[in-house]
């Protein structure tokens, strides 16, 4: 009885017991990188000093995301207070909520003195989210006690790019809108139309406003849409309790409230008062939404030429024109100077986009040509050195443009393979430069986010790499291929030196 147990419990007895599995032992070890990177010209470049960048740029967007997140819980605080009449209250926690939130004590000196280092931590932290939440709350703090929808904007809510602190204040704007669609359902309850009718008038005013900007197809844009739904609510519960108030007065046969006097809306405004939106401020922030939006354009139309130059520097290498190529990029450098001290320097939000893309692809065409011609993978500073250009690209660009830089190294591989054995060191090469790259990337924290993509194609075109590697090494000395044994053929037969089909083996029995 002991011994079935002792079968049924190894699975001899079950529907593995068929199955021999071989003695464990260990192969033979990987290729070890020294041995792999050594064939790149000055070694493979460290990726460690990104890898402390990026932790850098991590630990002061976590920082800022924490007391950002505890920020727009306290704005939901006061919110809540003041659609039920706290406002002293409701104060006190926009304070405190104000006090706690701070981008440039979380980046820090060193991190926030650069603006596009700045506009990514904030980006990182989530604080766009939580100045639009204070706009908002602030906004209908100032609806209630002066009826002004649009106060300015608190100081400590900017961080020195404009068009970034104009679109979170028009869309906190927009959010303060909104929360008179539920102030003005509480007031009707108690038939108050005249304070629908005053919130009426302010986001009619508000979104005729609006109307003037071309927010294109951006967040405003989408916030702006719902600004109708807004004007259409409220309309329709000024439409509602002005027929309920006349329906009591019809019932009791008093006077109906209203008819002696203008609706709010239409009163004559006094020179000098205040309105429910300041169109002062609103003009000027479209002037520079305007201003922006031609910038805009002038980036993609520019950045259009310097991409189109370092894609015909890549061609011109692949063709080994290094003459073509080095014009090209001269080129590219000399426009990508002039739109980054007329344009970018001032507008660092423009960046993230066409421009970025071009730096991307001349990052790729300059790591390419130091590997065409140098045999070298460049690091990041060597990489700047070379450039020529009069600024530093970011830590995305130039991770973005090597990544996208193995693929053109994989397409070098395949051609080389061409060749056959003698190709070899060429692969090798294209081998080390591709593997540094993978084996880097997995080294750091992270990925900036728009990079986590191109991590699949990456491994693919090393994996290629390798296969290739494979076949070159089953090809003789002379050039010829292993076949396998055709169908039905008689494999002691082929194992006979010389009776094959005179295309391979030597004639030897052995062979």
């Amino acid at each position: 009885g002991g011994k079935a147990e002792v079968a049924a419990a190894d699975g001899s007895n079950g529907p593995m017991g068929g199955i021999e599995a071989p003695p464990a032992e260990p192969p033979a070890a990987p290729e070890a990188a020294a041995s792999l990177w050594s064939v790149l010209e000055g070694g493979a470049p460290s990726f460690a000093s990104l890898g402390q960048d990026l932790e850098a740029l991590q630990a002061a967007g976590r920082t800022l995301s924490e007391s950002a997140s505890a920020g727009r819980r306290l704005i939901f605080v006061a919110m809540a207070r003041l659609h039920r009449s706290d406002l002293a209250g409701a104060r006190a926690v926009l304070a405190d909520a104000e006090a706690r939130t701070s981008p440039q004590a979380a980046a820090g000196p060193e991190l926030w003195a650069d603006r596009e280092l700045r506009l990514r931590i904030c980006d990182m932290g989530g604080f766009s989210h939580f100045a639009q939440a204070v706009v908002a709350c602030r906004g209908f703090l100032s609806f209630l006690e002066h009826g002004v929808l649009t106060p300015e904007m608190p100081e400590q809510l900017r961080i020195g790019i404009e068009d970034v602190d104009d679109e979170r204040y028009l869309i906190g704007t927009i959010d303060a809108a909104r929360e008179l669609e539920r102030f003005a359902v509480n007031r009707g309850k108690v038939l108050d139309l005249r304070s629908i009718q005053i919130c009426l008038g302010a986001v009619q005013s508000l979104e005729q406003a609006l109307m003037q900007f071309d927010f294109r197809n951006s967040e405003v844009r989408r916030r702006f849409d719902g600004i109708k739904y807004a004007v259409k609510k409220l309309e329709t519960l000024a439409y509602e309790v002005d027929l309920a108030k006349k329906r009591a007065a019809a019932a009791s046969g008093a006077a109906i409230d209203g008819q002696t006097e203008e609706p709010p809306a239409k009163r004559a405004k006094v020179e000098g008062e205040a309105t429910a939106i300041d169109i002062k401020i609103l003009q000027g922030i479209k002037e520079r939404y305007d201003h922006f939006d031609r910038l805009r354009e002038q980036t993609y139309k520019r950045s259009r030429d310097v991409l189109k130059n370092a894609k015909n520097a890549i061609f011109a290498l692949q063709r080994d024109d290094f003459k073509k190529a080095d014009t090209m990029l001269s080129q590219c450098a000399k426009d990508a100077g002039s739109i980054f001290k007329e344009i970018i320097a001032r507008s660092p939000s423009l960046r993230s986009g066409a421009f970025g893309a071009a730096l991307e692809e001349l990052v790729e065409a300059l790591g390419y040509r130091a590997f065409r011609r140098e045999k070298r993978l460049l690091g990041r500073s060597d990489l700047q050195e070379a450039s020529g250009l009069p600024f530093s690209f970011t830590l995305p660009e130039y991770l973005g443009g090597v990544m996208d830089l193995t693929g053109e190294v994989g397409r070098l591989a395949v051609r080389s393979a061409s060749r056959g054995r003698a190709a070899c060191g060429d692969v090798e090469r294209c081998l080390a430069c591709v593997d540094t790259v993978y084996s880097g990337l997995q080294e750091l924290p992270h990925l900036p986010a728009t990079l986590g993509k191109k991590m699949a194609t990456l491994k693919v075109t090393l994996t290629k790499i390798e296969g290739i590697l494979y076949e070159l090494a089953l090809l003789s000395q002379g050039g010829l291929s292993v076949r396998a044994p055709a169908p039905g053929a008689d494999p002691d037969w082929q194992q006979g030196g010389g009776k094959g089909d005179g295309k391979g083996g030597d004639g030897d029995d052995d062979a």
